[in-house]
């Protein structure tokens, strides 16, 4: 029986990282639809018993998927996913891809978008890397010309130096050659007992 566990364990993970992009594509697909009113309606019922039915399995902050992360395919379903194709002590390469769901206009993603891209993967990356448990302390983002949608992107991010309980870290979002936006960010290490 105990052989089982970590099968189980792994399955579910995988279920709950395929319900998360489940989810990704369904916001993707109501930003880019105009669908009749007859099917809007019926999208109402369903998603409203899908919820309701969700609802039903709330548990705790600290025993859900989208906050523990058991592993990298699962996160939550309103973050941006990437995929970590590089990672040392101090740097990390990542690709990534925004949707319609992130559309601002004219093919561009929405400015508000990529600080939520940095916020999360450089708050990872200092988490594996540099100091667990930390928290953005502050994050500025300069935005170099229109990010698209649709395109594979690449971030780039550097641990810059860690003194004390702080971790100053940058990042770039390239498409191709040509730099999208540019962060830096400043983690804080929690103290003890620090919500």
């Amino acid at each position: 029986m105990v052989s089982q566990l970590p099968e189980t364990h792994e399955r579910t993970t995988s279920d709950y990282a395929e319900l998360a992009e489940t989810v990704r594509r369904l916001q993707a697909a109501v930003c880019a639809a105009d669908p009749p009113p007859d099917v809007i309606r019926r999208v109402v019922r369903e998603l409203a018993r899908t919820s309701a039915e969700l609802e039903g399995h709330r548990v705790p902050e600290q025993q859900r998927p989208a906050h523990r992360r058991p592993t990298p395919a699962v996160t939550h379903p309103s973050l941006i996913p990437y995929v970590i194709t590089e990672v040392d002590a101090t740097r990390l390469v990542a690709a990534t891809r925004f949707t319609d769901a992130h559309l601002g206009g004219n093919g561009a993603v929405h400015g508000g978008q990529i600080p939520l891209l940095f916020d999360d993967l450089l708050g990872i990356f200092v988490e594996m890397k540099a100091q667990p448990g930390s928290r953005t302390a502050y994050l500025k983002v300069d935005y170099r010309r229109i990010t698209p949608v649709d395109r594979p992107l690449r971030v780039e991010a550097s641990i810059d130096r860690v003194e004390g309980r702080k971790t100053f870290v940058n990042g770039r979002l390239l498409d191709g050659a040509c730099v999208c936006a540019v962060a830096e960010a400043l983690f804080v290490r929690l103290l003890p007992g620090q919500p």
